[in-house]
């Protein structure tokens, strides 16, 4: 029989947050989900798919979806890609701009997804280290990069880099500048305005995290209409199934709603970190819907990871030496940040 690629049976595999079992009574703060619900206008969207239509294809183009994320970014509709989710749009950029063999790099730390896809493609792999000055991180040392993955806002660490250094990051770049943008509802600033002047440039979003769509999985690409034609050509077609599509263009169309649940979410955010810093932990400003809290130790990190596991609240704990002695915390309800900070003091104090 067939085995796998020998570079396949040696990856490591990407392990998102622990999920809990059916029906597990738990508080779940580790994979960065909104705790509110979506806006009822997607409920209703998702109700009138769910008929005898669904026997039928879903519009592989993704028009009135497109259209709806053009009209809020200020773009044209040739402009963005619909994928399943950003992972998908991030294959999808692997497989229009990079060939077996050539180089990606990201910051670490960063979203360890880069690293793991890389290698499912066979790809040489250039991280840069972040270094300690957030502000202003060191350019890439490597000249040969098809592309390079900047997660602005930052995950796991929160922070998001200005549009200024993303310039200059393009700039020095020969290849593709993939900004994720996941989190960057919840930030002050944003790189679409880099758009025009940097046709090298390409912008992911998602629905999952801001619009409290992680369920359906709807990520989107922006970019100049050429380089949105050229990934296109790699796009599985009916990518996105009728009922995401409905629901995502409604989603975006209620920009009131969403920006009472962003607002709740970022009030909540500031209040928690206080609370954080006021035990003694290390907390850096979040541009993002999650915390990142350093303790003074790795052990004391992981003890405290384990003591919440077995309260049945669920945060993440990354087995990585530049982050070993923190914990990444989603901004969830109230009530359920008061249940940790409870459970939080007790612990420490």
């Amino acid at each position: 029989m067939r085995s796998a690629k020998e570079h396949i049976r040696k990856l490591k595999a990407y392990e998102p947050g622990k999920q809990p079992r059916e029906g597990e009574r738990v508080i779940k703060l580790n994979t960065n989900e909104n705790p509110y619900p979506p806006s009822p206008w997607v409920l209703e969207a998702i109700r009138e798919e769910a008929t005898e239509k669904l026997r039928l294809y879903s519009d592989p183009t993704c028009r009135r979806l497109r259209e709806a994320a053009a009209s809020l970014y200020g773009v044209d509709p040739e402009q963005i890609l619909c994928g399943n989710g950003t992972d998908e749009i991030l294959g999808i950029l692997l497989r229009t701009f990079a060939s077996r063999g050539d180089a990606i790099g990201y910051y670490e730390p960063s979203y360890s997804y880069y690293r793991t896809l890389g290698s499912v493609y066979d790809l040489h792999l250039r991280p840069t280290p972040l270094g300690n000055d957030f502000a202003h991180p060191p350019l890439p040392a490597f000249g040969d990069l098809s592309l390079f993955f900047l997660t602005n806002p930052n995950s796991p660490l929160g922070f998001c880099l200005r549009p200024e250094f993303v310039a200059r990051l393009a700039d020095s770049l020969r290849g593709i500048l993939v900004v994720d943008e996941a989190y960057a509802d919840f930030a002050s600033w944003n790189c679409l305005a880099l758009l025009h002047d940097y046709p090298n440039l390409v912008i992911t979003r998602s629905l999952s995290k801001s619009y409290s769509l992680a369920g359906l999985r709807v990520g989107l690409a922006v970019a100049s209409a050429s380089q949105i034609e050229q990934m296109d050509k790699t796009r599985d077609h009916y990518n996105l199934d009728r009922i995401s599509q409905a629901a995502a263009c409604v989603a975006l169309r209620d920009q009131a709603f969403f920006e009472d649940n962003r607002k709740r979410v970022l009030q909540t955010r500031q209040r928690f970190a206080q609370a954080l810093r006021e035990l003694g932990l290390q907390v850096a400003d979040s541009e993002t819907n999650f915390i990142f809290a350093r303790f003074s130790s790795t052990e004391h990190a992981a003890r405290t990871y384990q003591a919440l596991l077995e309260k049945g609240i669920l945060v993440r704990y990354f087995v990585q030496d530049d982050l070993s002695d923190g914990l990444r915390i989603t901004v969830g309800t109230d009530r359920e940040m008061d249940a940790l900070l409870g459970e939080l003091r007790a612990l420490i104090g």
